[in-house]
């Protein structure tokens, strides 16, 4: 059984992706790897260069070609499975393009040597950052207050991709899934992971992107106010 898989979905990253896969790589033991997810998203030679990395560098590097993927949650959970099939102890997911700094991936694996069973990155706790346009610092900051509000959620961050799993908790991902087409999934699995034991450590992101998808607030918010619904449901 492999110790800790990191599942990353990438698109069109050839300009860096040697650079990104060389900061993990220090971080890991021999028996982990790195599973890297593609689809028809991806045009440039990124596919190409991570099975360069895999033949010639570093075999702990997974090429996953996924062209049946519809949209950024297939991906993700494409990448889940691969490592929970693959009898990955703890699954690691980050975004690809340094949004996420490998060099912060020794805090999430001490979290999970203390017994935890999801370790979440939060930009909003102390010592954590938001690096990115108003636009979206705001987007992720209400989507955050508005979960935390409406579900009742402890976390300081309801809204980022930077975690890490159990095998106990994965599974519960993988059986339950997730409504969201989007990326307000992250909403919903953190809100599942809010009855395991859970800890959070402060993390940099960074993205120069200005806007978010309007579906796709839209889906978040239908999204929140159903996992609302359904909360009163259960009281």
């Amino acid at each position: 059984m492999s110790r800790l898989g990191i599942i990353i979905p990438f698109a069109n990253e050839e300009k860096y992706i040697r650079e990104l896969l060389d900061r993990i790589c220090v971080h890991l033991l021999h028996e982990d790897r790195i599973f890297c997810i593609l689809d028809r998203v991806s045009r440039d030679k990124t596919r190409e260069l991570i099975q360069q990395y895999h033949d010639s560098q570093d075999e702990r590097v997974i090429l996953i070609w996924a062209p049946e993927n519809r949209c950024v949650v297939d991906a993700y959970f494409r990448g889940y499975r691969e490592a929970y099939d693959r009898g990955c102890r703890w699954i690691l997911e980050m975004d690809g393009g340094f949004s996420h700094l490998p060099e912060e991936i020794p805090q999430f694996i001490a979290g999970m040597e203390q017994g935890y069973d999801y370790v979440g990155g939060s930009r909003f706790m102390k010592g954590g950052r938001h690096d990115s346009p108003i636009s979206r610092r705001l987007i992720s900051w209400g989507g955050s207050t508005m979960a935390r509000l409406l579900l009742k959620a402890p976390m300081t961050d309801m809204t980022s991709g930077f975690e890490c799993f159990s095998r106990e908790a994965m599974n519960e991902i993988l059986d339950k899934k997730v409504m969201s087409r989007a990326n307000f999934f992250q909403t919903e699995i953190r809100y599942m992971m809010c009855q395991h034991r859970w800890m959070e450590v402060p993390i940099h992101y960074s993205n120069e992107k200005v806007t978010v998808g309007r579906s796709s607030i839209r889906e978040a918010i239908r999204v929140l106010f159903t996992l609302w619904m359904q909360s009163w449901r259960v009281k």
